[in-house]
């Protein structure tokens, strides 16, 4: 009898377990309970005799006895529940690491200020594209720029974007600036909205826009002639209305306002057929009294160059002005621009291609030092004020003049900037050599011819001669000449020998050859030298037409040679040895990647060495090493630390790029 009810016992407890275990299953799967929870849940249901009947807790009445134990696992129980819920809710609080937020510098003005909003995106993050401004039909956008800042500290990497817009009020109230968005990494952000209040002004004035100095500029001659005390009114003219053939000149678009208005005009510039043209930065934005009435005056510019000699008429420029809901738009149209480009004088030199302006050139050689069939860089520059984009090359006819090398094609770059008003930049040739000869080979000078409109004449800029030290290489696999080295066959003797008896057995005085080493060495060793003549040409021919490669191969013992060249000027020229790590480290990213040297700033060197997965740590050491390199040669006081110590670390560093950049991918 105690058997049998022992027996139906187990047999209530194992339907009791396998009932607990389906309803915790279906609360796991309906409450997206974690496994971990699960399986504790089940150990409590199982190993205590508290039962649950849909998530309830009830105690049954034999287990009264010890509700204070059981009361103890229920909170550890509900504790442990809460602890894994908050560290499941941790990670998605943190990826939350963007916030986009506006500020304006004052909720209070008048139509006659500017309102300065600013839209910061700050935190942990890849790609962020341009904000969306809400439709503001109360605020004109008059001016905006964009700052970035990025920083990485101990493996943390901070960003911060701000967009800047200045607001021009067009009447008074109290107004909202609804809520921007932004999409950052594919996500999209978006701000709080902002009140401002608005009251009305004295006058329409107008602050300096973005780049600005807030000095108003003296107005051109012949400017505002048309002004006859109209709200809107806009014109054109050139600085030079008569310059020579590729000589810049600057047409000038003025916008006269007296009105504010509804909307941002659009400037519809004219057909420049006949002209490069460049765009000047920033616009000229200042104020003039004019037929009685104060005009706000927005002055936009191009650098034009004719390409043509004669008369050139420029076509009209539209500026057109949206209405709002009562008004139609208007369109302002400036007069047509007579321009007489007059031609070059006849005395040009035979190697005149064109330049316009004033220039200057430079060349050298990189490395000085070399081997037959192995590479060198030639460079060449010319920088100065003129028209960069359309120089020619000076070492065009470097193929035909010299014979003792292999001359492939160059690779370009060109940089443009402005002085003032003035067209400036340089442009620079690398173009790749390798010498077929060995010895002391001399490339010859190179020369630029252009024409100086300020003096009225050409004028002949000259690089002096580069020498370039070529070691023999490796001689190829040759055959020798037939013919040579034979010998006459001399007769010894012509009696006739006699003939021996033949010894009762034979032996072998020796091993057999093939048993021999030496017969098997005989084998292998042309194999071998045929399968290294194989690898060494094939390496030359690499080297002669992948310049990619060619760069690659030679970076870390140029650097190197710069590094030590470095060090020794450390005591007698710390200028120069600042510049040689500057140099060092830049040519020899440019020289692994494949990338102009010139065109490498710190920006382009981070975004470099990250897309080749290289250590935080070690980018920024990187960066470091060439500020104090800059430091040390335009500030010496703010480098800190001295020229040697640079050195060193530069050598560290170079070391642990090369080990980084030739490691095989994990």
């Amino acid at each position: 009898m105690n058997a049998m009810m022992t027996e139906k016992n187990s047999k209530n407890r194992r339907t009791q377990i396998n009932a607990d275990e389906r309803r915790s299953s279906h609360l796991r799967k309906s409450a997206f309970i974690p496994a971990s929870i699960s399986a504790l849940f089940r150990f409590c249901r199982v190993k205590t005799p508290l039962h649950c009947s849909q998530g309830i807790a009830k105690f049954p009445s034999s287990a009264r006895p010890r509700r204070r134990s059981r009361a103890r696992l229920n909170a550890l129980y509900l504790l442990t529940l809460l602890l894994l819920l908050s560290t499941l809710a941790v990670p998605a609080l943190a990826q939350d690491a963007v916030t986009f937020s506006a500020e304006v510098d004052r909720t209070t003005l008048s139509t006659d200020q500017l309102l300065t909003l600013t839209l910061t995106v700050s935190g942990d993050y890849q790609q962020v594209g341009d904000p969306q401004l809400p439709l503001m039909s109360d605020l004109n956008v008059v001016g905006s720029s964009r700052s970035s800042q990025f920083s990485m500290v101990n493996g943390v990497v901070s960003a911060r974007t701000a967009f800047i817009y200045r607001l021009q009020p067009t009447r008074s109230g109290n107004f909202t600036i609804a809520p921007a968005t932004i999409s950052v990494d594919g996500t999209t952000y978006q701000t709080d909205p902002i009140e401002i209040q608005v009251t009305q002004g004295q006058a329409p004035t107008s602050t300096p826009q973005e780049g600005d100095s807030g000095a108003a500029p003296t107005p051109p001659p012949g400017a505002s002639g048309g002004l006859s005390g109209q709200d809107l009114h806009v014109e054109a003219d050139v600085t030079d209305p008569t310059p020579f053939v590729g000589q810049q000149t600057v047409y000038r678009f003025r916008f006269y306002q007296a009105v504010n208005l509804f909307g941002q005009p659009r400037l519809e510039w004219p057909n420049f057929n006949g002209f490069w043209s460049e765009a000047l930065t920033p616009n000229n934005v200042y104020e003039q009294t004019a037929g009685g009435r104060r005009y706000r005056v927005t002055e936009v510019r191009q650098a034009l160059f004719p390409t043509t000699a004669g008369p050139v008429t420029i076509p009209p420029a539209q500026l057109i002005i949206p209405g709002d809901f009562f008004n139609a738009d208007v369109t302002l149209n400036t007069d047509a621009v007579m321009v007489d480009v007059q031609p070059l004088p006849g005395d040009a030199p035979d190697d005149f291609g064109g330049a316009v302006g004033q220039f200057e050139i430079e060349a050298w050689v990189e490395p000085t030092e070399t081997r037959v069939n192995e590479p060198v860089t030639l460079f060449l520059r010319v920088a100065g004020a003129g028209n960069v984009s359309t120089l020619t090359d000076p070492t065009a006819s470097v193929e035909e003049t010299l014979t003792d090398w292999r001359v492939y094609d160059p690779q370009v770059n060109i940089e443009v900037g402005q002085d003032g008003e003035i067209i400036r930049g340089e442009k620079l040739f690398e173009r790749l050599l390798v010498p077929t000869q060995a010895g002391e080979l001399t490339l010859p000078p190179f020369a630029l011819s252009y024409f100086d409109p300020a003096a009225d004449k050409y004028r002949r800029v000259e690089t002096p001669p580069l020498t370039v030290q070529v070691a023999p290489g490796e001689d190829l696999p040759g055959t020798t000449p037939g013919g040579e080295g034979k010998q006459a066959i001399d007769v010894l003797g012509s009696d006739i020998r006699h003939i021996k008896a033949a010894p009762p057995t034979l032996t072998m005085g020796r091993a057999s050859l093939t048993a021999q080493p030496l017969y098997w060495l005989g084998w292998i060793l042309p194999i071998l030298a045929v399968a290294g003549v194989w690898i060494w040409e094939r390496r030359q021919r690499r080297l002669s037409s992948d310049v990619a490669y060619a760069r690659a191969q030679r970076a870390r013992r140029l650097a190197h040679k710069r590094l030590a060249q470095a060090r020794q000027a450390v005591g007698t020229d710390p200028d120069a040895a600042y510049a040689a790590v500057a140099r060092a480290l830049t040519d020899y990213l440019g020289d692994k990647f494949n990338l102009p040297a010139a065109g490498l700033t710190h920006d382009a060197i981070q975004r470099v060495l990250a897309e080749q997965a290289i250590p935080g740590d070690l980018i920024d050491r990187t960066l470091n090493c060439l500020t104090w390199a800059d430091s040390g040669r335009f500030a010496p006081r703010a480098a800190g630390r001295g020229a040697g110590a640079l050195v060193a670390e530069a050598e560290t560093v170079l070391t642990e790029l090369e080990d980084a950049i030739t490691q095989e991918p994990s």
